[in-house]
């Protein structure tokens, strides 16, 4: 004690009161060997005045956790390892100044400082656990090399060699450093900056064998081709780097069909179908439109007499006039399909009862109706109140043919005589056709004609 108290250590040599104080004052003495000279009062007692200040968890830690049974306090162990051994996960490959790197704070709180090593760590490896590089906690000769830890996640298989430095950084693993532009004759334009790279070096190609690289675009598109190989392997033809789907083919420059009117928006498979011969495709309207000819083929195949590019069904050119039916009168004016109910135009009769039959207000009477008919064409011609008159009036029964019909008097007006039959069926004796009337004169020229005749008898 006199040491502690000489040199200033320990309990006694750091409290100011055990240092002035006589020994028994607190030691009392001729109490025998078993009586308890030291009062320790673990509740209370301040481990600030030893030569282990208790710090972080240390002072969550029970008396007994360091100071072992039978065991005086002072001799209590001080170095972490010597209490710690059984944590050491390193397994003493890292030695045993444990507080190098963990801290009483807690044991899984450490202050390992990797810059003071050969490896410094920079931006992601700065946010790696230390056992993603110390496999199983090994923690000597670590291989400091890019590819030593990430051989496992080389997505291009050891095909661009193992210095992953020279495209990769620290700061990020999927920003490459690698420019296409600048590192290789082969610029990458349009659409080519977009894929990865594993999308043209395909498994087999090796960095350092020029003879295994392709440039051609169906060595990389044949897969891609909707032309089977028709148009041959030269995409360049058609296709620009700008994106697969711009093609800039000229149909009217290289081929012997121009693309007009309507034409001119249709997709390619609208005409080259997948599997068709495109180079001898052939040009006719009818072998592309035989599927829209609603004339079922009535009209022939030649659609460019009345249809047009501009659009199928605009401007259809068709002069009616050139049929055997050609268009006069109201037929001009009347709408096509107020005569061809359906488009194959060929399936309407010409006659006019063909289409006027439900408007034959004869009924048939007068047979099947023609253009214009002249009753002064037949052997009756009709004059004065006969023009007048209705045609049932007198043809009221069907004809199935123009027939003679009796054309005297009495045969229609046989209804009309009020003489009841008493003066013959020679109606004009008295009456005529310019008006019924008339037949008050003639009767008056009658009776006084019938004295005279009377005297000659």
């Amino acid at each position: 004690m006199a040491e502690d108290i000489e040199n200033k250590q320990g309990y006694h040599g750091k409290d100011k009161n055990a240092r002035t104080l006589d020994c028994k004052s607190c030691h009392s003495d001729h109490k025998g060997r078993d009586a308890r000279v030291v009062w320790l009062d673990q509740d209370t007692f301040n481990h600030r005045f030893t030569d282990y200040e208790l710090t972080g968890r240390h002072k969550l830690t029970e008396c007994s956790g360091c100071h072992l049974e039978n065991k005086k306090y002072r001799e209590a162990e001080q170095a972490c390892h010597d209490c710690h051994s059984e944590d050491d996960v390193h397994e003493g490959e890292l030695g045993k100044e444990c507080k190098s790197c963990h801290s009483p704070v807690g044991w899984s709180q450490f202050a390992f400082d990797h810059d003071q090593t050969e490896f410094k760590l920079k931006f992601s490896h700065q946010r790696v656990t230390c056992n993603a590089c110390h496999i199983k906690e090994q923690y000597k000769d670590t291989p400091q090399r890019c590819v030593s830890c990430h051989a496992i996640r080389d997505i291009h298989a050891e095909r661009f060699g193992d210095k992953c430095e020279s495209c990769h950084q620290e700061k990020e693993w999927s920003k490459t450093t690698f420019d296409h532009d600048r590192d290789t004759d082969y610029p990458l334009e349009g659409g080519h900056r977009a894929p990865s790279c594993n999308d043209c070096h395909k498994p087999g190609y090796l960095a350092d064998k020029k003879t295994d690289t392709v440039r051609d675009c169906y060595s990389c598109h044949r897969s891609d081709d909707p032309h089977d190989e028709l148009n041959g392997n030269k995409c360049e033809d058609c296709h620009v780097v700008r994106g697969w789907a711009y093609a800039e083919f000229d149909h009217d420059s290289n081929t012997d069909f121009a693309l007009n009117g309507a034409h001119d928006s249709l997709a390619c498979e609208a005409c080259h179908v997948f599997g068709a011969e495109t180079k001898e495709i052939d040009t006719d309207c009818y072998s592309c439109h035989e599927q829209d000819d609603v004339h079922e083929r009535e009209q022939g195949t030649e659609c460019n007499q009345c249809h047009k590019e501009v659009a199928w069904l605009q401007d259809v050119r068709f002069d009616h006039d050139l049929t055997s039916f050609p268009l006069i009168g109201q037929h001009a004016a009347a709408g096509c399909e107020s005569c061809h109910l359906t488009s194959v135009f060929n399936d309407v009769g010409s006659q006019c009862d063909d289409c006027h039959g439900g408007d034959d207000v004869h009924e048939q009477g007068l047979g099947r109706l023609i253009w214009f008919f002249d009753h002064d064409e037949t052997e009756f011609e009709l004059r004065n109140a006969h023009t007048e008159v209705h045609c049932h009036s007198c043809h009221y029964t069907p004809l199935d043919e123009f027939t003679d019909r009796d054309s005297r008097c009495i045969d229609c007006h046989r209804r009309d005589d009020v003489h009841d039959g008493k003066f013959g069926g020679n109606c004009n004796r008295c009456h005529d056709e310019d008006s019924f009337d008339r037949a008050k004169i003639k009767l008056r020229q009658f009776k006084e004609s019938k004295p005279k005749q009377e005297a000659r008898e």
